[in-house]
């Protein structure tokens, strides 16, 4: 298979690392969701270099990037803003964009903040809710403890993905997505065993501050013509209200995807793909 170009470069003072894919034409750019990284996202990388050139980014705090001094650096501005620190960076302008889920937020709301750096954009699942006082936000506390006590050291990858492989989330995703999660999301420990990259803390920081950034706002008040996609069985906070996504949304649609949930990429990567590359294609 194509192996991407492994490369660095410093963003608002982290050492962030992404992934050139190649591919010809306009730049597209792929942003993960909260615990994941650039590379899990092989199969919409390799596929979106027929339609331009693609480079998957692995936030603050995970994947390959650098860490912040503290866990007070985390939040969801933050992603905003490393995100348009690396277009900034890379000299691109008018990039198209795929978000999932956190990275979904991010490039929507960035489309409004910065409007002339994303020209087009899928969101897959973004983390969306109507206020900081939202009754659906009940999760955010015990999804942190949660996270918190995950399991972050494992004997080998091969362990790591029979752990996963029949529970939920997991046991709907695609074989060999879980287990490129499972090799490329863990490093090699002092003890030879196999440790998460993004560790719990980190990612519970992301869920714990997610009330005080409004994604839907900005989402909604851009003029960035976006597709915003949610599964029909997604238990997320944003299909809640997917109708009233499609009924405000400036320059845009919703598509609910059958049989998919908050995990859409993949459980149904082939799928997502092909509407992705038909909608980033537009002029």
């Amino acid at each position: 298979m194509h192996e991407p170009e492994s490369r660095f470069t410093d963003v608002n003072g982290i050492k962030l690392h992404y992934l050139d894919w190649g591919g010809n034409g306009d730049p597209i750019i792929i942003l993960h969701a909260t615990g994941f990284f650039g590379r899990l996202y092989r199969p919409f990388a390799t596929k979106f270099t027929s339609i331009g050139h693609v480079f998957t980014l692995d936030q603050r705090g995970h994947g390959d990037s650098g860490s912040a001094n503290s866990l007070a650096d985390y939040d969801w501005a933050r992603t905003m803003a490393d995100l348009g620190g690396f277009i900034d960076r890379m000299g691109f302008t008018r990039v198209r964009a795929f978000g999932h889920s956190a990275g979904a937020t991010a490039i929507g709301s960035l489309a409004y903040e910065r409007p002339g750096l994303i020209a087009r954009a899928v969101l897959a699942e973004p983390v969306i809710f109507e206020s900081p006082s939202a009754p659906e936000l009940g999760w955010r506390n015990p999804f942190v403890e949660r996270t918190l006590k995950r399991k972050r050291v494992f004997d080998s990858v091969n362990a790591m993905f029979a752990n996963f492989e029949h529970k939920p989330p997991y046991d709907t995703w695609r074989s060999d997505i879980l287990r490129d999660y499972c090799k490329f999301g863990t490093r090699i420990n002092a003890d030879g065993k196999r440790e998460l990259k993004c560790t719990p803390e980190v990612e519970a920081q992301i869920y714990r501050t997610s009330r005080d950034f409004d994604g839907l706002g900005r989402i909604l008040r851009a003029d960035t013509p976006m597709l915003v996609m949610f599964g029909d069985r997604s238990d997320s906070l944003a299909a809640s209200i997917a109708d009233k996504v499609a009924a405000g949304l400036k320059n845009g649609r919703v598509m609910v995807m059958p049989g998919a949930g908050h995990f859409l990429p993949m459980e149904q990567p082939e799928k997502v793909a092909e509407i992705a590359i038909e909608f980033l294609s537009r002029k």
